[in-house]
Order: C-alpha cells, then sequence, then structure tokens
C-alpha cells in the first residue's frame, strides 16, 4: 500500500496477526512523521512571507506638490 506524505513516498506493507514494528518503533516512526509534517508547515510559511507583497514594506511615495 502506498503512503504518500508531503513530497515522501514509501510502500507500506501490512503482514496479518502481529505487527512487524514494535510500539516503540511505531512511537518513533510517527515522531518522525510528524516532525516533518511540522517542517513542511515553516517551510511552507517561511516561503509564503518571503514571497509576499506587503504595503508596509517601502514607505509611501508623494506625487507632487
Amino acid at each position: 500500500m502506498p503512503v504518500h506524505i508531503g513530497e515522501m513516498t514509501s510502500e507500506v506493507t501490512v503482514v496479518e496477526g502481529e505487527l512487524p514494528l514494535s510500539p516503540s518503533q511505531i512511537q518513533k516512526l510517527v515522531s518522525l512523521v510528524a516532525s516533518e509534517m511540522e517542517r513542511a508547515k515553516r517551510s511552507a510559511q517561511r516561503i509564503n512571507e518571503a514571497t509576499s507583497v506587503q504595503e508596509s514594506v517601502a514607505p509611501p511615495i508623494s506625487l507632487g506638490k
């Protein structure tokens, strides 16, 4: 069964009966996936902030007097 998380793709096989991973391995995997998702979210926010146009970036321009 393919699992897609952002840019990461992994092939996962599940066997009937006992889980092939220990509870601590599953916890580590979940923690890694959660931290990668948070990193990707922060990266997307930084990219969005860096590429957005903000009015307060430049002082107002006076057009003649």
